[in-house]
């Protein structure tokens, strides 16, 4: 009995673990609300349909790992020390890589202001 308990907890951990890897229990829908309008992008797409490293964006986590520092814990509104601001580290980060693949005539998402900033009806 308790070999069959023991088993079924280490497959359980084993399954929960891939789910995690995984990122089935990441938030797909990630939002930011700076002053010029909210920005919503899926991060499922750009993770797992567009299979864009996780170090691309992550650039301080290590290879494989899946949690770590997001960018607002480094990047606040104006650059402190050799942290850039965040409006220039999304906009090199998010802007750039659209615009990089725009020029290699591959799908590319929007790179102008309006596009990704949505300004709150009133």
């Amino acid at each position: 009995m308790k070999k069959g308990l023991i088993s079924i907890g280490i497959l359980a951990g084993f399954l929960l673990s891939i789910l995690m890897v995984s990122g089935v229990f990441a938030k797909d829908v990630v939002e930011y609300s700076p002053a010029y309008g909210k920005v919503t992008f899926t991060h499922k797409k750009h993770a797992e349909t567009l299979k864009i490293d996780c170090l691309k964006c992550h650039h301080t986590w290590k290879k494989g790992e899946t949690t770590g520092k997001l960018c607002k814990d480094c990047h606040k509104a104006k650059a402190e020390g050799k942290a850039i601001s965040a409006k220039d580290a999304y906009h090199k980060d998010c802007k750039g890589c659209h615009e990089e693949a725009k020029k290699a005539n591959k799908p590319a998402g929007p790179a102008g202001c309006t596009q990704c900033h949505v300004k709150a009806k009133k």
